[in-house]
Order: structure tokens, then sequence, then C-alpha cells
């Protein structure tokens, strides 16, 4: 399983059509612009448009992530949203 960000912030999603089934598998970005893939060939293809893999960050040691929003940061106080944040395990 990949997360790839989409090539530009104007696509919100994309087809891909099965080559040897002829199925079509929609990816739609959701809120963080990335979309999920489990086939490979789907990856490849997704590659070739010009998505790129996704480096999110949020697996550091020793962050925090706020209970409120989610946004990870390395204080007690979210800079986002004000709320209060805690250790990232």
């Amino acid at each position: 399983m990949t997360k790839m960000c989409l090539p530009d912030g104007a696509v919100r999603g994309i087809d891909i059509q099965g080559a040897q089934t002829g199925s079509v598998t929609s990816y739609t970005a959701g809120r963080d612009g990335t979309v999920t893939v489990d086939n490979p060939q789907h990856e490849r293809a997704l590659r070739e448009y010009g998505a790129f893999p996704a480096s999110l960050g949020g697996h550091t040691r020793g962050g925090y992530r706020c209970a409120t929003c989610g946004f990870g940061s390395y204080f007690t106080a979210c800079s986002r949203c004000g709320g209060t944040c805690q250790r990232d395990t």
C-alpha cells in the first residue's frame, strides 16, 4: 500500500483502466491531497501521469500530535488550532 500525491493541486482524481479486466478504478484525493494505491500496476500508471510518493512526516521521534485537529508539532500547544498536543507514539 502506497500513499501518492497527484501531479497537480487542480487534479482531484484519476481513473485507471485495468489492462486485463477492463474495469475502471477511480482514485480520488482525500483532504490531505493523497491517494492510497494497493495495486503496483496502478502505482506505475499514476507515476506515468506525474504522481509521486507522499512523504508526509508525522512519523518522527519525539514529536506531539494535536488531539483536536491531528496536526504534528514539536510543541505541546498546536500552532494550527491552539489545541493541546499529546506525545506522538
